[in-house]
């Protein structure tokens, strides 16, 4: 049994060590602490989505952005054929699903 709570606690403490390590790096970009500052939005989220979404120029309008995240559906049609194009980024859109949770639940407590 301690050979299964040495792990748990090993586990435990290279989260700690990971999550500090990404709230430093947060700390020193402004575009991660701007993205905190939406309610739901804590470190590792402002921190993912900074990372991996693509210049916001290359969107054309936030509609873009939603479907890029899967939110929407783009369509993209040529001739007879039409297509509903988007990133399958499952992880995006659970921690705006999360985030969102727990606002909701915050403002509800209030």
């Amino acid at each position: 049994m301690n050979l299964l709570a040495d792990q748990l606690r090993e586990a435990r403490d290279r989260i700690e060590e990971v999550t500090a390590r990404i709230a430093k790096a947060q700390n020193q970009d402004p575009l991660t602490r701007r993205l905190a500052t939406i309610p739901g939005i804590g470190t590792l989220s402002s921190s993912a989505f900074a990372a991996t979404t693509p210049e916001v120029e290359n969107f054309g309008t936030e509609r873009d952005y939603a479907a890029w995240l899967g939110l929407t559906p783009q369509t993209h049609s040529s001739g007879e054929r039409e297509r509903i194009l988007r990133t399958d980024n499952r992880y995006l859109r659970r921690l705006l699903y999360l985030g969102a949770m727990m606002a909701m639940s915050r403002q509800q407590s209030e």
